[in-house]
C-alpha cells in the first residue's frame, strides 16, 4: 500500500531556469517588475499558485534577460513505493487543488521544446542570411564557432545554450548544416532531440 503525507516547505532559490521564461514575456528585461515576475513564477509550468504563496526577493537584470531571487511556499505530496522510498508526487496549487509533478514536468518541458525550437530557427535563418550573401553555409563543427561568424550582423543575439543549459550542436558544410538541441533528457540522438536542418525548412 501507497503511504501519503504532505508536507509544507518553503522554497528560497534563483530561479535561474526560469529567466528566459520570465524575461521573454515582458519587453525588456529593464521593465520587470516584482509584480509581474511573481505573476509569471506563479504561473510556471501551466500551473496558477494563489499569488501570495510568491515573494520576490530580489530581481537582477542582464540585458534582455532577468535573475529572479524568490521565495515559493506551498504543500508537496509525497508517496511512497514498494521500494520503501520517497518522492514527490503532487504539489498543491490554487483552492486546494494537487498537481501531478510528472505532468508539470511534461507541460514544462514542452514549453522549453517550444523555444529550443524557435532558437534554432532564428539560427537557422540568420544561416539562410549568411549563405544568400557569400553563397555557402559556415563550415564548423561547432556552434560556438558558428555563433561568432553570425553575431552580430547575422544574428543579433547570441544563442549559445538551450532552455536545459546545455549547449546548441551544430555541424555545417558548404551546401548542408544540422541544429541541435539534445531534448530535455542531455543526450544526443534521442528520440527527444530538438533539429532543425537545412533541408527541413
Amino acid at each position: 500500500m501507497i503511504k501519503r503525507t504532505v508536507l509544507t516547505i518553503s522554497l528560497i532559490a534563483t530561479v535561474a531556469s526560469c529567466t528566459f521564461f520570465v524575461a521573454s514575456r515582458t519587453r525588456a528585461a529593464g521593465d520587470l517588475t516584482p509584480k509581474e515576475a511573481r505573476r509569471l513564477i506563479a504561473r510556471l509550468a501551466g500551473i496558477q499558485l494563489p499569488s501570495d504563496a510568491v515573494r520576490v526577493k530580489d530581481i537582477s537584470s542582464m540585458g534582455n534577460s532577468a535573475v529572479v531571487t524568490a521565495q515559493v511556499e506551498t504543500a508537496f505530496r509525497f508517496v511512497k513505493g514498494d521500494n520503501d522510498k520517497w518522492r514527490v508526487a503532487e504539489i498543491r496549487t490554487g483552492d486546494r487543488r494537487w498537481e501531478d509533478i510528472d505532468t508539470l514536468v511534461k507541460a514544462l518541458n514542452a514549453e522549453k521544446t517550444a523555444r529550443a525550437r524557435a532558437e534554432l530557427e532564428s539560427i537557422a535563418t540568420a544561416l539562410e542570411a549568411f549563405r544568400h550573401e557569400r553563397g555557402f553555409y559556415v563550415e564548423a563543427k561547432s556552434e560556438a564557432a558558428l555563433i561568432d561568424s553570425l553575431n552580430p550582423r547575422y544574428l543579433a543575439r547570441v544563442i549559445r545554450v538551450d532552455p536545459w543549459h546545455q549547449p546548441y550542436e551544430y555541424e555545417g558544410g558548404r551546401n548542408t548544416f544540422v541544429l541541435r538541441s539534445p531534448g530535455p533528457d542531455g543526450k544526443p540522438n534521442t528520440p527527444d532531440d530538438v533539429t532543425v536542418t537545412s533541408g527541413s525548412r
